[in-house]
């Protein structure tokens, strides 16, 4: 199972979004995928028209009071069951601080190794003991990043936290840098783009997610963008992202590209190499 963590501490940059999608768009390939929504808030929980307050969730998880797979529900989405957000989940900050239980949610995710390819985990917007869980968890850690001064900011503060997080377990956590809500007509939108690409020229995934309302739409029913829209530019850009994502010796994509050698082979600014 690969696990990928969806990540980035400002609200409003298109995670919870991402989560959803990269996770449909990978059932939609035909792989196995389980959604783990770790947001208090219960956004990715919300965005599959479901609502679990009163259920049991993570926390009892994480407080061994129930196993992982008793609180997993099955088929939200075709293709994707879902550990849902649930009302006691604000109080585990406080649990896991009991202990040193960084790598709690990694113990608990192992448990479901043979059941399903990948697990996608939506993330709080905020860099405390959750996060840090959910980033020792992960495989790989997906960060969405919006065309503005805060959303780079906010990818700058994550990419430190887990450049700590390496040194202080000795471990590898790789990131790719996903640009999202991209209105790539406005100068404003392209200059926030090269600035991310001169910072993380080999994590910048070669693909971007394109602003349009048909995402708010979508999820107002409920609904992932494949299945909303499908022929929408958006949802063919979280296709690609999902084929980006895959894990190669279970489906057959080309490797990921540099943002920066597709704009050289295509003589292109690399603000523009993706439009």
């Amino acid at each position: 199972m690969k696990t990928i963590a969806v990540v980035n501490s400002k609200g409003g940059c298109g995670k919870t979004t991402s989560a959803i999608n990269l996770a449909a768009c990978l059932g939609w390939r035909g792989s196995s995928v389980v959604l783990v929504d770790l947001d208090p808030q219960g956004h990715a929980t919300l965005g599959v028209s479901m609502q679990c307050w009163n259920d049991f969730g993570l926390y009892e998880v994480f407080a061994n009071r129930a196993e992982i797979n008793d609180v997993i529900i099955p088929d939200v989405v075709a293709g994707i069951d879902l550990i849902p957000a649930t009302r006691k989940l604000a109080d585990a900050e406080a649990l896991l601080a009991d202990w040193p239980r960084e790598k709690e949610l990694a113990l608990k995710l192992g448990c479901l190794s043979r059941e399903y390819d990948y697990a996608i985990i939506d993330c709080p917007p905020n860099l405390g003991l959750l996060t840090v869980n959910a980033l020792l968890a992960a495989d790989e850690v997906l960060v969405p990043v919006e065309m503005s001064l805060f959303g780079v900011d906010s990818a700058n503060r994550l990419t430190k936290l887990i450049h700590e997080l390496e040194e202080r377990h000795d471990t590898q956590i790789p990131f790719r840098i996903l640009p999202t809500m991209v209105d790539s007509r406005t100068r404003l939108a392209r200059s926030f783009l090269r600035q991310i690409w001169e910072r993380y020229p080999d994590e910048i995934l070669p693909l971007m997610v394109h602003y349009t309302v048909r995402v708010r739409e979508a999820v107002c029913k409920g609904l992932p963008i494949i299945d909303y829209a499908s022929s929408s530019q958006v949802a063919t850009d979280y296709r690609h992202l999902a084929a980006e994502m895959a894990t190669p010796e279970k489906e057959a994509v080309p490797p990921v590209t540099s943002i920066a050698v597709v704009a050289e082979e295509r003589q292109l600014d690399p603000a523009l190499a993706f439009q």
